[in-house]
């Protein structure tokens, strides 16, 4: 009659070391890279909704432009003031630049028919931004 061994595998207590070793090798450069996921994930969405908010007011910018009681002379920084913050988005400023310049596009000191508006908003502190330009002239 034959004995059949059962070998039963167990875990020792070597295993369970080097097992928590590798896993605490590799556990924090993963979470690191799961958490910098996390952030670079949200700018996209802050730059496209900084260009919406960029896009907005330079549309009232050239409505107000092209309103018949208005025109090319209500395009002044005085009509379009800073906004810090823009209201009902908290994070992001908006500002709007206006200036003179020339049919080459050049700055001019005075008012030659030309103006170069941008309008910027910024978020994060200022550390990003979105811009967007645009000059009207006086026809």
């Amino acid at each position: 009659m034959a004995v059949i061994r059962s070998r039963r595998r167990s875990v020792t207590i070597v295993e369970i070391v080097m097992s928590i070793v590798i896993l605490s090798v590799a556990i924090p450069p993963l979470m690191n890279a799961f958490a910098e996921s996390a952030v670079q994930s949200i700018h996209p969405s802050l730059a496209a909704v900084a260009g919406f908010l960029a896009t907005d007011r330079m549309e009232e910018i050239i409505a107000r432009r092209y309103r018949a009681t208005d025109g090319y002379s209500a395009v002044t920084t005085g009509n379009f003031p800073d906004e810090t913050p823009v209201s009902g988005f908290s994070k992001f400023n908006r500002s709007v630049t206006i200036s003179n310049v020339t049919a080459a596009l050049q700055p001019a000191g005075s008012d030659q028919g030309y103006k170069r508006v941008r309008v910027t908003v910024s978020w994060n502190g200022g550390a990003d931004a979105v811009m967007v330009e645009r000059v009207f002239a006086d026809f």
